[in-house]
């Protein structure tokens, strides 16, 4: 009889330890599921697959964090031996501790890496904005001339894909999204509306949006390609003469600056010959001035003229 209690005492135990065993696992790879890298940035950004697209950089949200992979494991693991073999010079600590804090340092690189694969297609994304919209024009005009012939919007899409994919290579991604949708015969509409959400430039989602609704309704998509094309070019005239007053303010203060620089100098060291000031010399304020002030104004004039500049890539 008290074998047979043994026995099942045992089998209960074992079957507690496996249901225990089996509930673990639940929750772990429930957890796993809503802390993988995808999971997390996609929910920091619900349009991150778009963007990821449309940076260039992958097919797909999916196919990114496959590529993205190395830097997930590795970053963990090598912050987790730097932080083991770091906290091993420390003889107040034991074994258990170490691991521990270690751990806290695999947590900490496996944030750094979600961040930094959050951070590379958001960059890449916002970079090629400025270089797509000052290239819109051209495309438009291109994309127009297609649809003045009067062949669809569907064997216009096509068309144009062909025969500029070399040309446009600023829209590369653009350019292989329509041509591969548009051999795998996708809606038309459906093609400028997803083509929309993953572009960059504004201009282009508006003109995609505009073109899609037309055909939608059976509107003129050549008179509103070239409703886009003069709304662009009326912006742009005016983003120039914005942005040639806004050089020629940056100038005219850094020619204030160097020109009344010296001037104060001067003056100042006329000053100290008649009142001295013992805690500041002419000699202290002329190196401080020509060394220190100048140049720092220069290296911000150069810097904002050239972000001003930078806008204008035509």
């Amino acid at each position: 009889m008290k074998d047979f209690f043994k026995v099942f005492k045992e089998k209960l135990k074992a079957l507690k330890n496996k249901e225990a065993y089996k509930i673990l696992l639940t929750y772990t790879t429930v957890i796993a599921s809503y802390a993988s890298p995808c999971n997390v940035i996609n929910k920091l950004n619900a349009n991150i697959g778009y963007i990821i697209i449309g940076s260039g950089i992958s097919k797909s949200l999916t196919s990114y964090c496959r590529k993205s992979l190395t830097i997930y494991i590795s970053l963990p693991i090598l912050l987790w031996m730097f932080g083991y073999i770091y906290l091993g010079f420390k003889a107040s600590l034991g074994i258990n501790e170490r691991i521990l804090l270690s751990s806290v340092f695999a947590l900490i690189g496996y944030f750094i890496s979600i961040f930094v694969s959050y951070v590379i297609p958001v960059f890449r994304y916002s970079s090629r904005k400025d270089i797509l919209e000052a290239k819109f024009h051209i495309f438009a005009s291109s994309l127009t001339s297609f649809l003045a012939g009067g062949g669809g919007l569907a064997s216009s899409l096509k068309m144009f894909s062909e025969k500029y994919a070399s040309e446009l290579k600023e829209f590369s991604v653009e350019m292989d999204y329509i041509k591969t949708m548009s051999d795998l015969n996708v809606d038309p509409v459906t093609i400028l509306y997803e083509l929309s959400k993953i572009t960059p430039s504004p201009s282009l989602k508006i003109l995609s949006q505009s073109l899609a609704r037309g055909e939608r309704v059976g509107t003129d998509l050549v008179r509103i390609a070239q409703d886009s094309i003069d709304t662009y070019l009326n912006f742009y005239y005016s983003l120039v003469e914005k942005i040639s007053t806004s050089i020629g303010t940056l100038l005219e203060s850094f020619l204030v600056v160097s020109v009344i620089g010296p001037v104060l100098v001067g003056v100042m060291g006329m000053l100290f010959g008649v009142v001295p000031v013992t805690k500041l010399s002419f000699s202290s304020l002329v190196l401080m001035v020509n060394f220190l002030l100048i140049p720092i104004v220069s290296l911000i004039t150069a810097v904002l003229a050239d972000n001003q500049a930078s806008k204008l890539k035509l």
